[in-house]
């Protein structure tokens, strides 16, 4: 079973939504995320300041710049950017894009689900980015980045958010990259006891963006316990998550690009290749499209495109190795261009799939000098190898749009 626990959080102010809520900061590199905030002071992204953002010559120290974290959240609650509603509630969070909306039921999920393994993940994460979030938390004390966490669909829990987004929704704005943000405030308690019927019907839930943050909250938890902090709340023995439902959820692909090819020429890498996957180079490699099915791939190098598609007899029974990904790594960027890490080899980088092949083509320009377009991972894909208790690979998918953070403010 799933449980989900109504809470009291700040929420931004209607007024100020649209110039307080962060962009999908992950997805940003140190020195875009340190202009965006230098041209955005009133944005929560200001509460979220990492060392990395700051050149070498002026980078305070990871306690000074925790403790302007919070000082910029006390900030913006005093300048009235959020407000705190007096009853305890559940909400509704749905993104919306021109041609796809997702909708989520955002409240607070026990953390021994997570030690229990009925919240699954598949994916390793950094002990190092552990210890950051949880200094964050311990320091700044906010949570404002709902996990996020897909259930299988489920009909009791989709009628009543059906009723529910047919009200006027509490918060309703626009960011600059076109994403539409609704929010609606649950507090009737026939409403939220049928929404945690539904999940306690929910035999797993899994984690599709935030495996760092959960990893952060399971830290902090057993501190809180170690310290036997038993008062108030206990807000610390849960996590706040956005729940979506599966089949709601797009995934795009990570697209890789390398910086040489290994001392091969292209003929050599081409023949390479050839063992495993089928080669066709296009004719016309404007008119190429981006992989239309799993098992193909798309590679650009200099003027040239090649599609890609896998040979059934190279692809294994394992649910890990078969992965687009697993296949590209394994049979093409370890085996022919020398990548054994791909977590942290410096002549592989990735691309997000929104960017299609003009992506590619544009680290192409930049000197990288061979890309590889993926078919995205599918959902059942990533809740099979969880199931099994396994990881995927680095970069196996790129959740978007994403959860913003500075919607909700959940103290400690």
């Amino acid at each position: 079973m799933t449980q989900i626990r109504p809470f009291r959080p700040y929420l931004v102010s209607a007024d100020r939504a649209g110039a307080v809520v962060a962009p999908a900061y992950d997805s940003m590199l140190p020195a875009e995320r340190a202009v965006f905030s230098s041209e955005n002071p009133s944005n929560f992204i200001n509460a979220m300041r990492v060392e990395e953002e700051f050149p070498e010559s002026a980078r305070p120290s990871e306690k000074t710049l925790l403790q302007r974290n919070r000082a910029t959240v006390r900030g913006l609650l005093d300048d009235g950017s959020f407000r705190q509603f007096d009853q305890d509630a559940v909400y509704v969070y749905r993104l919306q894009t021109e041609d796809h909306v997702q909708t989520s039921v955002v409240a607070e999920v026990p953390i021994d689900e997570y030690h229990s393994g009925r919240i699954r993940r598949h994916e390793h994460t950094r002990p190092d980015h552990e210890d950051r979030l949880t200094r964050y938390l311990e320091v700044v004390g906010v949570s404002s980045s709902p996990v996020c966490l897909a259930y299988p669909d489920n009909p009791s829990i989709s009628a009543v958010l059906s009723e529910i987004t047919s009200r006027t929704p509490e918060l309703n704005f626009l960011l600059n990259d076109r994403v539409r943000q609704r929010v609606w405030c649950v507090t009737d308690k026939g409403d939220i006891q049928t929404l945690q019927n539904g999940f306690s019907a929910v035999s797993a839930a899994y984690l599709t963006d935030g495996h760092h943050r959960t990893a952060a909250s399971s830290r902090y938890f057993a501190r809180q316990v170690a310290e036997a902090d038993d008062h108030g709340s206990n807000s610390w023995k849960y996590f706040l998550a956005a729940l979506f439902p599966a089949s709601e959820l797009r995934i795009l692909a990570f697209n890789r690009c390398v910086r040489d090819l290994n001392g091969l020429s292209l003929q050599r890498l081409v023949d390479g290749i050839s063992e495993h996957f089928a080669v066709e180079p296009l004719a016309d490699p404007q008119k190429a499209t981006l992989p239309q099915s799993p098992g193909e791939f798309v590679m650009l190098v200099g003027e040239s495109v090649y599609r890609l598609r896998v040979r059934q007899e190279s692809v294994p029974q394992d649910p890990v190795l078969r992965l687009d990904v697993s296949l590209l790594q394994n049979l093409i960027l370890e085996r022919l261009l020398g990548i054994a890490n791909s977590r942290s080899d410096a002549r592989l980088d990735y691309v997000t799939g929104n960017s299609g092949l003009e992506g590619l083509r544009q680290r192409l320009s930049e000197g990288w000098q061979v890309a590889f377009a993926c078919f995205p991972t599918s959902m059942s894909d990533l809740m099979a190898v969880a199931d099994l208790g396994r990881v995927m690979p680095a970069k196996s998918t790129c959740f978007d749009p994403k959860v913003r953070s500075g919607i909700f403010l959940r103290f400690f």
